[in-house]
């Protein structure tokens, strides 16, 4: 009889190992002296590049160049802006260069840049001249915004004089001066108002323009250079411009009628009171009545 041992139980093979799972890469730690070179390293580099920037001669100023001038020199310009020489560019501060550059009257805004390595542009924007005003025994030279910037002994050619009270009225004769263009200024001898909504334009060849307000302004100054091409009329009238018209003279109105006076009855009793009886003359807008005697 065969028992268990002589049929050997196979062996199963071992199960197969398991993977580990992979945890994060561990970068290998740097010493307390890798640190400190690495420290030493950024701060040497930062005082280089202040001592490059701030204070070598290689980015300092060495030439200025500035744009946009008409009738202000250069040097001028130059001279308030106090750059001097060497100047290392970013040392430069743009915000006061052009706060300085902004005090020559003339020079309504001023932008200041630096193009490296070593130079410095000044863009200026000069005021438009647009109309005079006298000042005292002299006549100052006025902007757009009413901003007087040059004094002359006499009357600036070429610009109209305003001649208006103080607040409204000049306001709205410079803005009509402001709207005129540079052809159409020249030829204009004064531009005065009263009130805002009546200025009134003189030509040099004395041609009377009924401006009215200051409003439609291009649209007026079109208008009037067209005129003054075609016509020899010495009386514009703009203040409709939809409808404008011209004469030899300025129209007069017709004047108005005169009303004739009503005739008042004499008194009898000499005390200024119609006569018992008398009947009231009859006056516009009044009832007539009839006074009759007092009853007793």
């Amino acid at each position: 009889m065969n028992s268990l041992l002589d049929h050997p139980i196979p062996t199963l093979p071992p199960p197969p190992k398991r993977k580990r799972r992979a945890g994060p890469v561990r970068l290998p730690q740097w010493s307390r002296r890798t640190y400190r070179l690495i420290g030493a390293t950024v701060v040497t580099l930062f005082m280089f590049g202040m001592w490059l920037f701030y204070f070598s001669s290689v980015f300092a100023l060495d030439s200025l160049v500035v744009e946009g001038v008409r009738t202000v020199a250069p040097a001028e310009v130059g001279a308030i802006a106090d750059l001097g020489a060497g100047t290392p560019l970013a040392r430069v501060n743009a915000t006061d260069v052009a706060a300085r550059v902004m005090g020559i009257p003339a020079v309504s805004s001023a932008q200041v840049t630096r193009r490296w390595p070593n130079t410095v542009v000044i863009q200026v924007v000069e005021r438009d001249a647009v109309a005079a005003v006298p000042d005292g025994d002299q006549f100052a030279t006025i902007d757009a915004s009413g901003f007087p910037y040059i004094a002359s002994k006499k009357q600036p050619k070429g610009l109209p004089m305003v001649a208006a009270a103080e607040g409204g009225p000049r306001s709205a004769t410079i803005s009509v001066a402001a709207s005129l263009p540079p052809e159409l200024r020249a030829k204009t001898q004064t531009v005065a108002a009263l009130d805002p909504s009546s200025v009134v334009l003189t030509t040099n060849d004395g041609v009377t323009v009924m401006w009215g307000p200051s409003e439609d302004n291009a649209v007026k100054a079109q208008i009037l250079a067209a005129l003054l091409k075609k016509t020899d009329d010495k009386w514009i009238d703009l203040r409709l411009p939809t409808t404008p018209t011209s004469a030899q003279s300025s129209p007069k109105p017709a004047p108005l009628p005169t009303p004739e006076p009503t005739p008042i009855p004499a008194t009898t009793d000499g005390t200024g009171e119609p006569p018992t009886g008398a009947e009231v003359p009859v006056l516009p807008g009044v009832v007539p009545s009839t006074i009759g005697p007092i009853p007793q």
